[in-house]
This record gives C-alpha cells, sequence and structure tokens, in this order.
C-alpha cells in the first residue's frame, strides 16, 4: 500500500458554472438607490441603502453570498420568451469546491479480461465542501421602499433557494464519495518504469470531482428551468404542492 499525501492546505479547484435565469418582462421604476460600479461594468446594488429583508430572506443572502448588480446586459438566452418581451432579471450562479484528501493505492494481482493489470485506489476525504455564489441581475430595479416586495426580485430569489438549497450540497457530496474507491488499469495512472505516478493519481481524482461538480450544475439548471415552467418565469406563484428541490 502506498499512501499519497496532500499538502495540508485544502485543495481548491474553481468552475465557473453559470445558469442564466429568464424572466418576463414587468414594468419596474428605476430608483435612486445606492450603487457603484463593479469590475464587469454591471452596477452593484447596496444591501445597506435597501430597508432590510424579512429574516428569512437576510439568511438567504447570507447562504447563497447572494450580490445585486444592474445596468450592463443579460446573459441569458431569451429565444423562450414572447415575441417582444426582454428579460427582467436573471440569477448567475456559481459553484466551486474545496476539499483535503488522502488516496492509497495496491496494485491487483488478477487481470481483467483484456489481459490489463488493474490499481485499486481508496480515497478518504477529510472535508469536501461546495461554495455558491449568486449574481442577481435586474434590469430596472424597483423602488427602495417596494424592493423586497417586488415580482422579479421574489422570483429570482427562488432561484437563489434551489442552488443554495443543502440538499444540492448532498447531491454534490454523494457524487463525490463514489469516488472513494477507484479501480482503473495501471497502465492510466503509471510513470516511467510502470510504477505509480502519484500526479496522475490525483488528476484522476480531480477529474471524478469536476465531473460531481458538472452532475451537480446540471441538476440545477433543471430545477431552475422547471420553477420558471411552472411558475411562467415568475408571473405565477409556486403551486403548493411543489417543492422547489427534490428529496434525496
Amino acid at each position: 500500500m502506498h499512501p499519497i499525501r496532500r499538502a495540508p492546505s485544502p485543495s481548491t479547484h474553481q468552475l465557473a458554472c453559470i445558469a442564466s435565469v429568464l424572466v418576463m418582462s414587468l414594468i419596474c421604476t428605476a430608483p435612486a438607490l445606492g450603487q457603484r460600479e463593479t469590475a464587469d461594468r454591471s452596477v452593484e446594488i447596496r444591501l445597506d441603502d435597501l430597508p432590510k429583508p424579512t429574516p428569512e430572506v437576510a439568511a438567504l443572502i447570507r447562504r447563497g453570498t447572494v450580490r445585486l448588480i444592474t445596468g450592463g446586459q443579460p446573459t441569458g438566452d431569451a429565444s423562450s420568451l414572447p415575441v417582444g418581451q426582454r428579460l427582467a432579471g436573471e440569477t448567475r450562479f456559481t459553484f466551486r469546491y474545496r476539499y483535503d484528501s488522502r488516496a492509497q493505492w495496491q496494485t491487483e494481482s488478477r487481470r481483467n479480461a483484456l489481459s490489463q493489470t488493474m490499481v485499486s485506489i481508496r480515497v478518504r476525504f477529510r472535508s469536501i465542501k461546495l461554495i455558491s455564489t449568486h449574481d442577481i441581475w435586474l434590469r430596472s430595479p424597483p423602488s427602495a421602499n417596494q424592493f423586497w416586495d417586488d415580482r422579479v426580485v421574489r422570483h429570482e430569489l427562488d432561484h437563489v433557494r434551489i442552488s443554495s438549497d443543502p440538499r444540492i450540497e448532498k447531491h454534490f457530496l454523494d457524487a463525490a464519495k463514489e469516488l472513494e474507491i477507484i479501480r482503473v488499469p495501471l497502465s492510466s495512472v503509471a510513470g516511467r518504469g510502470g510504477k505509480i505516478d502519484n500526479a496522475k493519481v490525483q488528476s484522476l481524482i480531480e477529474a471524478g470531482m469536476k465531473q460531481a461538480l458538472n452532475n451537480t450544475t446540471d441538476y440545477v439548471r433543471i430545477r431552475y428551468r422547471e420553477l420558471d415552467r411552472l411558475t411562467r418565469h415568475g408571473m405565477l406563484p409556486l403551486p403548493d404542492d411543489v417543492g422547489l428541490v427534490d428529496e434525496p
């Protein structure tokens, strides 16, 4: 058994997986909110210049690391909207993960049907964390005193509820745990002289983590689209018997 130890500090891989939300255009008044321009030329709407949200919304904003922005152009595809309608808002989420792991490998004495020597790799995760951030883009922000009651804002916060739900992280963790036992041909992780290359083993683990993240991102995109379908992009309330995230 040969242990592969990672650096003491957790490894972080960032993958900007963006999902855009399409919302039907609504009539909104542009307020004189406190704003500042961001690096992407959008303008940040500062929470300090808005009335305090409800405790539930405040907790959601903290959990999802939500930033409110306006200005610039949306990134979503508006082709599904009726002719003449424009995007009134969209939610852009980014997932990244941080983990610390230790792997051990063992060459198997038996070969597979292709006469390849196989290697069994056991991965122990000391810690795994899925981190989400959100930008809620609003074409025409509502007035400050109506901000948290605005239909577009409420709909975009429903999207944040999906992607910041603890069950989404569990979806990712369950997918990552499938990497705890990996069985591959020796040739896929061997270096010079036929010995196991630690870097190749780590690359194999990283590839699995990326796939787990991609699968989780795809699942969230599906849930986003389902929310838009059920509510006609925020024009209708969500049915009482429908949850934003499926039970695991």
